[in-house]
């Protein structure tokens, strides 16, 4: 046998396209090896991973992205928040963006599973009343709703 021959395939995330996952906890619980089928970190079949989760289903990483960026993409709304609450948010870190009185905490909350941004708690005043959204906003996001 040659050396080319004996090359073996180092497997790599890109190779792990179906997970097993939790649309109750929305979370990947883990990815499967293509060639077991069974969870990379400890190679748990489905009704093992449904001990811990009832409701774990095989699917597609694409398919898991696709559902839980639908999630997050709900409609914007702002609430009203104390102006002790909107201080303390934008003193905690330097905000990730910050105009006209409306800020992104600088720590982000999660990503878009979409697309992979990074998002954010987000906040504004506008006259005397104080507000946050009613749930984290990509960069671009923020930029469309205080424009």
């Amino acid at each position: 046998m040659s050396i080319t021959e004996k090359v073996e395939h180092i497997l790599s995330l890109s190779d792990c396209d179906r997970c097993f996952a939790s649309r109750e906890r929305s979370t990947i619980i883990d990815v499967l090896h293509p060639n077991t089928g069974r969870t990379v970190c400890y190679g748990k079949t489905l009704e093992d991973c449904r001990e811990e989760y009832p409701d774990a289903e095989e699917m597609s990483v694409d398919e898991f992205c696709a559902w839980k960026a639908s999630q997050q993409r709900t409609p914007i709304t702002w609430d009203a928040t104390a102006e002790e609450k909107y201080h303390d948010m934008l003193n905690v870190l330097p905000p990730a963006k910050w105009t006209g009185g409306a800020f992104l905490v600088g720590e982000p909350w999660d990503h878009d599973a979409g697309n992979g941004r990074p998002r954010f708690a987000a906040f504004r005043k506008r006259g005397e009343v104080y507000q946050t959204a009613n749930r984290p906003l990509t960069i671009p996001e923020f930029l469309a709703e205080i424009s």
